[in-house]
């Protein structure tokens, strides 16, 4: 998810920096390209990993919790959990970030994606 966040906000990053938002030259007037660049490298992995700990904690209680699969995953319940979780938190995102709607929706299918259907097939039981 850290490889897909760093792809998706470098994309973002360089259009933002072609575009003429007057918010966004604001923000490049203060920081520099690529000193938000390697910030966004340096937190996102960390950031990430701390997430994927989380969700595989709580994949191991729906596992006792709530057996059964569904949807191509071995936990029905933590599947549709994680996919309305996220889409519940990038809906704020996307109507703040209307510019960068594509970004918003391609790092919400990932996490869809990879926590709430890959995920379970990486966490032994």
């Amino acid at each position: 998810m850290a490889s897909a966040f760093i792809v998706v906000s470098m994309v973002s990053l360089f259009l933002l920096l072609k575009g003429n938002a007057p918010q966004a030259q604001a923000l490049f007037e203060r920081r520099a390209p690529m000193t938000l660049a390697m910030a966004i490298v340096a937190i996102a992995y960390p950031t990430w990993a701390i997430v994927g700990g989380m969700l595989g904690a709580l994949y191991r209680i729906s596992l006792a919790q709530a057996p059964g699969g569904g949807i191509g995953s071995p936990n029905l319940t933590y599947t549709l959990a994680v996919t309305l979780a996220a889409l519940a938190l990038a809906a704020p995102i996307a109507l703040l970030l209307r510019r960068q709607l594509a970004a918003v929706l391609a790092l919400t299918l990932a996490f869809i994606a990879l926590f709430g259907w890959f995920l379970p097939y990486f966490v032994s039981a």
